[in-house]
This record gives C-alpha cells, sequence and structure tokens, in this order.
C-alpha cells in the first residue's frame, strides 16, 4: 500500500475470462470517470466480480467477494424490508438522484450516523470523508434528529460522527439534545486524541452512558503510520482504554483492514475483545477507497479484501473461539454490506451464539440490530430463545457455564417491564454479550445500486433527506 501516488490505479483492461458467468444485473459506476453505467454480477474463478461498462471508457472490473460459495449462501439471509413511518422523497426521479428515502428504497434506518463536523484534528490518508469544510449547526442538528424520529419513531442506536465530532464547538449540546427517550443508545465515533486529553468530557459521555466508539488500527505504531499518517499512536489508544474502563465507560474498537498493512493484527485486536468488559464489540471495515482515500491511495481493485476473507482471518486469530459457521450477513441490510456474530459471556469463555440458538430464532434476534437487544421486542425473542436453550437437552458447549450465564440473564430480564429505558436494557445486552462486526463500505469501484437500495445505514441531513451511506460518501456532490 503506497500513499506517494495521487491517484487510484483503476484496473480497465479485463476481457472476459473463460468460464465468467453472470449472476445478475445492476447499475453501477465507471471505475475511471464514476459515472453510472449498466454492470453485471459475475462468478470468475470462484470469485465475484462487478463487471461495468462506461460508453466512454468501456470494460472496467473490481472483486466484491473472494468466495462465490459465500456471495451464493449469503443471499439466502435477505429479508423483506421494514417500510419507515415516513419518506421525506416524495416524487420518484431515479436512483440515485431521489435519495433521501425515495419510495423505491426497501429498507428503513436501523443505524443512522449523525455527521456534525468534516473538522478533524488528523489528516488520515484513508479517511471516507475527505477535506471539505461542512459542519452541521446545533439547530440543523436537532433538525435531523426530529426527522429520524419523524421516520423511525424510535431508534435504537444513533452514532455521532465526523470528522472529529469532538471538535465541532456544540458537541456536547449535540449529544444532550440527543438523549430524548425516542433514541437508545447514543455512540461517538472518535480517534481519541481529544478524549485521551480532555476527562471531564470523556467523563460527562461516560455518564450519559455514550458508547466510546474508539478507531482502532492495531496495538503497532507502524500500523497508524501507514493508515493515519502518525506514529506513536497506539500507546495512547491503550490508555484511553484503560482510562474508559475506570471510569465506568463502554468502548467499541473500529478497525479499518488494509491489505498487507494490518492483516497480522487481528489477533491482538480480539484479544482485547475477549479479555475487557469494557470493550462491547469490534467492527472491522475493509479499506474502501472513499473521500480522501480516493485521491491519496493506491490499490489493485481486483485485490481487494472482502468479507469472507475478513471472516477466515478472524476465524483464525480467534485461537478457536470462533468459526466460520459463526457469520453470517445482517439479514436487514444487503449481504454483502455487513457480516456479524454475537457471542455469550460465561465464566470461562465467550461462546458464539449461532453454536447455541436456533437458526431462524437467532437471525429474527439480530435482524434490525446494532447492539445486542436493545429494544423491548427483541429482548422478548431473545428471552423465549434462552428459555429453549435451558429446556433443552441438547448438546451445549461447556453446557455448565453457558446454563449459569443464561440463568443469569433470565433472572434480569424478569425484573423489566414492557416501559424499561433503553439504558438498562443496553445493560443487560452489554454485561453478557459481546459483537463482531464486518461492514464493507462501497467505493467507486464496488458500488452497485442493488446494494443501495438496500442500505439500513443513513446519514440524515440538515434538509430532511436521509442518505444511505455508500451515496453520501461516492456520490454526495450529485445528491447534495
Amino acid at each position: 500500500m503506497s500513499h506517494e501516488k495521487p491517484a487510484i490505479h483503476w484496473v480497465t483492461d479485463h476481457s472476459p475470462a473463460a468460464g465468467e458467468a453472470m449472476f445478475a444485473a445492476t447499475r453501477a459506476l465507471c471505475n475511471l470517470c464514476g459515472q453510472l453505467c449498466d454492470a453485471k454480477i459475475v462468478f470468475d474463478q470462484g470469485r465475484v466480480l462487478l463487471v461495468k461498462w462506461c460508453l466512454e471508457h468501456g470494460r472496467s472490473s473490481a472483486l466484491i467477494s473472494s468466495d462465490v460459495q459465500w456471495y451464493v449462501d449469503s443471499m439466502a439471509y435477505i429479508k423483506p424490508g421494514t417500510v419507515p413511518l415516513h419518506r421525506e422523497i416524495g416524487e420518484y426521479k431515479g436512483c440515485p438522484d431521489s435519495c433521501g428515502l425515495c419510495s423505491r428504497h426497501q429498507q428503513h434506518t436501523c443505524m443512522p450516523i449523525l455527521e456534525l463536523t468534516a473538522a478533524c484534528d488528523m489528516k488520515c490518508p484513508i479517511c471516507l470523508v475527505g477535506d471539505t469544510p461542512a459542519q452541521l449547526t446545533l439547530d440543523n442538528a436537532k433538525r435531523a434528529l426530529d426527522t429520524l424520529v419523524r421516520c423511525e419513531g424510535q431508534l435504537n442506536m444513533l452514532n455521532v460522527s465526523g470528522g472529529e465530532p469532538t471538535m465541532h464547538p456544540d458537541f456536547l449540546e449535540i449529544v444532550r439534545a440527543a438523549g430524548r427517550p425516542e433514541i437508545g443508545v447514543i455512540s461517538v465515533s472518535t480517534n481519541g486524541l481529544h478524549l485521551s486529553q480532555n476527562e471531564a468530557l470523556l467523563r460527562e459521555l461516560i455518564e450519559r452512558k455514550v458508547v466510546i466508539s474508539l478507531q482502532f488500527d492495531g496495538v503497532e505504531d507502524r500500523t497508524y503510520q501507514l493508515l493515519r499518517g502518525e506514529d506513536s499512536m497506539a500507546a495512547m489508544k491503550l490508555r484511553l482504554i484503560d482510562q474508559i474502563e475506570a471510569l465506568g465507560g463502554r468502548t467499541s474498537l473500529t478497525m479499518t483492514l488494509a491489505r498487507s498493512v494490518n492483516e497480522h493484527e487481528i489477533p491482538a485486536v480480539l484479544d482485547l475483545l475477549f479479555e475487557r468488559d469494557s470493550i462491547l464489540s469490534v467492527m472491522v471495515q475493509p479499506l474502501a477507497l472513499a473521500g480522501r482515500a480516493a485521491e491519496r491511495v493506491e490499490r489493485d481493485v481486483l485485490d481487494a479484501v472482502t468479507i469472507p476473507e475478513v471472516v477466515d482471518r478472524l476465524v483464525a486469530g480467534s485461537k478457536g473461539v470462533l468459526q466460520r459457521r459463526d457469520f453470517s450477513p445482517l439479514p436487514c441490510s444487503h449481504p454483502s454490506c455487513f457480516a456479524l456474530t454475537y457471542l455469550l459471556k460465561t465464566e470461562h469463555r465467550l461462546v458464539p451464539l449461532p453454536s447455541l440458538l436456533d437458526a431462524g430464532n437467532y437471525l429474527d434476534i439480530i435482524k434490525n440490530e446494532a447492539l445486542f437487544g436493545t429494544d423491548m421486542d427483541s429482548l422478548i425473542r431473545i428471552k423465549d430463545a434462552l428459555y429453549d436453550i435451558w429446556s433443552s437437552d441438547g448438546v451445549i458447549p461447556d453446557r455448565e457455564s453457558v446454563l449459569k450465564s443464561i440463568k443469569g440473564i433470565l433472572l434480569e430480564l424478569n425484573t423489566l417491564d414492557c416501559c424499561a429505558p433503553h439504558t438498562e436494557l443496553l445493560d443487560i445486552g452489554t454485561r453478557n454479550i459481546k459483537s463482531i462486526f464486518i461492514h464493507h463500505f462501497m467505493d467507486r469501484a464496488t458500488f452497485d445500486l442493488t446494494r443501495v437500495v438496500k442500505c439500513c445505514n443513513h446519514y440524515p441531513q440538515a434538509d430532511g433527506r436521509l442518505l444511505p451511506a455508500c451515496v453520501r460518501n461516492n456520490l454526495g456532490s450529485v445528491v447534495l
């Protein structure tokens, strides 16, 4: 991976291979000019490629999955879309020009991202946001929150992001405004620099039960030098994790994974997840070339890191905790966007929930969740599923420890009523369950409209629109 050249090495000269089999037709972006063009998804020598035809630049290709079988199997996880309570776009004028959400969009908002500012105290070469000076005012942020509530009624989770959101002059006021009864869990995506130097701010976030979603690419300084353009970052991030834990806070680690840079760091990141009670989850994001990364990073688009490879690396780095079968797509999004697993804490070890729960119950529980069990409806399903395990005489790994943990969860759940606040539900979930997510953002090479229309990861805008994340990242200048 190099930061020396100013442009991506787009692959454009691949002719059809013998045995290439078409799977589906779609619309995508030309690798060179970024214009919408006809495309197809093809199977080629065990891989899945997105092949496009631009009137000006001809054929171009990109890798979207390194494993045909994973890709085909993942299609079984698609669930019918949930209709939002309200759509901001009344007249459909074509996709993606009508984004916001339009009548053709097939999913509601599971995980909104409130992007406060593009300002940042770092200049990461791989930043998805770029160098635009955009910043939400406090009033516009409140309007965006109103839009989310109008469209969804109730939200299990809201992510506050940037740039570096803690640099926004009204950051705390916006976090306070987001602490409304319709919004459950608030997370803040941060590089950690400002929080590591401002304990008063960190304390208030923890007192408000905000989850600190920390950018965490590994434990080696070389990784941060290559990905973030900064060295001596690893020690600061580990100290901040210690500080959050000492103050009683919760952390989620977000790891950008880049070829030949930090694949070897996965075992160390998993060790932190497995060993620290204060760390709720790990999110692995294969490198996407959008924003600043599109201008500064070179990559062969036929050698991208894709979800099945990440799954295999997580399994290999888990010291026997994980198996490939423990991971499944997130059913509410397109199956090429997310894969995930949940792990039950026991006194001896972590046990993947898919090894305990009936497949149908498990998929029903996770279908709209950014964090496990953040609404009462999901917890009722979880409760029923746990009772099934408790009464089962089937084979359960580490049975006594698992049943002891399940008994504790059931006792806690039985103390809640139907009006229990989100924070109480989160406390039960996060004390007992950890999660691993893989989120494969699209860039120009991998952008696919069939994925866009299933997106449940939306940016609320000041004008009322809700933009799918990868539309915002790749076509912001077109649709804004």
